[in-house]
């Protein structure tokens, strides 16, 4: 499929739009979700509602796709940065990691279980 500069501007306006109404319902609404959360699932409302993806959004959302690594640039870029203050409190930062995954992953695994039963 091949993407016109028209579908991917429209997409992205599309994304930067939801993004804001994003940024709109945490600041009015849901204090605790981050705004990104909010706009992406709005826009999946939206789209479950309609029943079907917009051909100018799903041919423009391809480029971004298939160009998403662009996106890393920066993290990596911050990281390499960062490196030497990385390496000095890696084990603050590796134990916080491993909390961060197995803590909600048991809890997420208790829970499933207990409403299982119930």
């Amino acid at each position: 499929m091949r993407q016109s500069l028209g579908h991917v501007l429209a997409s992205a306006a599309c994304l930067v739009l939801f993004f804001f109404l994003g940024t709109w319902l945490q600041q009015y609404l849901f204090h605790s979700v981050p705004a990104a959360v909010l706009g992406m699932l709005s826009l999946f409302l939206l789209l479950l509602i309609l029943g079907e993806i917009p051909v100018w959004l799903e041919s423009g959302v391809q480029l971004w796709l298939r160009h998403f690594s662009l996106f890393l640039l920066p993290p990596t870029v911050g990281v390499i940065v960062l490196w030497p203050t990385i390496r000095t409190h890696a084990a603050a930062y590796g134990l916080t990691l491993v909390v961060a995954v197995l803590v909600p992953l048991f809890v997420g695994g208790w829970l499933f279980q207990y409403l299982g039963r119930r």
